[in-house]
């Protein structure tokens, strides 16, 4: 047997083959989808808290980590369901708030562009791979009251929600899935300034 190592509960192993390691990535990649049915099975704290460890180790620009994450359940999410356009995530037991922290954020000197927009999507996304992989179903939701968000929240001024990630089990499991609508490779890259040949 490998090493292993426990990581809230799961025994991580060193001894799988490079396949193994890597067909075991691609199928969490291909069974992601937005769900927006639950069931009413509770997401077990044991299983929160290793998606929200995920996210405290995401990578962030010069590792400023200029985020803040509101984990909203129970009675607080029946009142947060208000923020809510869409009825379907009603059932959902938790909702992430993905909060920037402008004021903390790498600036790039070229543009003066700040990025802490950038590393929260980006601790939402492994946030989004973790509960795939648990079997979890998510949906990003960028469209909801962001004034009552704030309202509920008790957001702080120097706190901008940059997204709502929503988090249940869903009513069918996740399998791999065939997306219905995508573009083809040579219309979103090229390869050295030269076209993708499809």
């Amino acid at each position: 047997m490998g090493n292993r190592k426990n990581f809230f509960g799961i025994n991580l192993r060193n001894n799988f083959t490079d396949l193994q390691k890597k067909e075991s990535v691609y199928d969490i990649f291909l069974r992601r989808r937005s769900v927006r049915n639950f069931s009413s099975r509770p997401i077990e704290s044991k299983i929160l808290r290793r998606l929200l460890e995920i996210v405290r180790r995401s990578p962030s620009a010069v590792n400023k980590q200029p985020y803040f994450f509101y984990v909203i359940s129970g009675k607080q999410k029946e009142k947060f369901n208000q923020v809510f356009f869409k009825k379907g995530f009603y059932n959902a037991p938790v909702v992430i708030a993905g909060c920037a922290l402008e004021n903390d954020s790498w600036v790039r000197k070229s543009d003066n562009r700040k990025f802490a927009w950038v590393d929260v999507i980006i601790a939402l996304t492994e946030l989004i791979m973790a509960a795939t992989s648990e079997g979890i179903g998510t949906c990003w939701v960028a469209s909801f009251d962001l004034d009552k968000a704030k309202e509920i929240l008790s957001l702080p001024e120097n706190m901008e929600i940059v997204s709502l990630v929503v988090l249940g089990y869903p009513l069918k499991p996740l399998t791999i899935y065939r997306y219905k609508k995508r573009k083809k490779l040579k219309d979103i890259c090229v390869i050295n300034q030269q076209p993708v040949i499809s």
